[in-house]
């Protein structure tokens, strides 16, 4: 796309943001990845380092289900990876509430909850938006087809020597006689 920029500076920067931005998101899910993971290791009620252990392995699990599509680009796209993606951010959300309950009450609960929430679903979207973006990049997308009913319409068959029939009312192509 050729952009009609007056600043060349600001063209060159524009440039370099949308040349990295892949990249950047990429770089943004990992971080939510590895955020979710802290905070569910943070409050699973067992040893530390065996909770962030499993947590970051749930998370790689979810990046590699989530980017699946990618692996073998010629196939299609697959419908389960916004699914998995959505259930596992179901999941993380319910995770963060009950674990937040044990430690906060109360106006410091609900600011924690929403706080921390918001990284979360913020993780999804961006997720999705990549993926989808991804798709579109490799062309994985197929043309929706739309399939309309068609009308069925009884033609009758017009002869012009059969002369028409009437039936009383008077048109403006008949005579009408005393």
């Amino acid at each position: 796309m050729d952009k009609n920029f007056t600043n060349t500076q600001f063209k060159w920067t524009f440039e370099s943001i949308s040349d990295n931005i892949p990249t950047i998101m990429l770089l943004t899910i990992v971080l939510t990845y590895g955020v979710n993971a802290y905070l569910t290791a943070i409050f699973l009620p067992i040893n530390f380092w065996v909770a962030i252990t499993a947590s970051t392995i749930l998370q790689l699990g979810r990046f590699a289900v989530v980017f699946m599509d990618f692996l073998n680009p010629t196939k299609g796209r697959s419908p389960f990876p916004p699914k998995i993606a959505l259930g596992a951010t179901v999941i993380a959300l319910i995770e963060v509430f009950f674990g937040l309950m044990e430690k906060y009450s109360g106006a410091e609960f609900i600011t924690m909850f929403f706080f921390v929430g918001t990284i979360v679903c913020f993780g999804y979207l961006l997720e999705i938006n990549f993926v989808n973006k991804g798709v579109e990049a490799y062309g994985l997308e197929e043309p929706k087809v739309i399939k309309r009913r068609k009308r069925r319409v009884a033609a009758k068959k017009v002869t012009e020597d059969a002369p028409k029939e009437s039936k009383g009312y008077v048109t403006s192509f008949q005579t009408i006689t005393l």
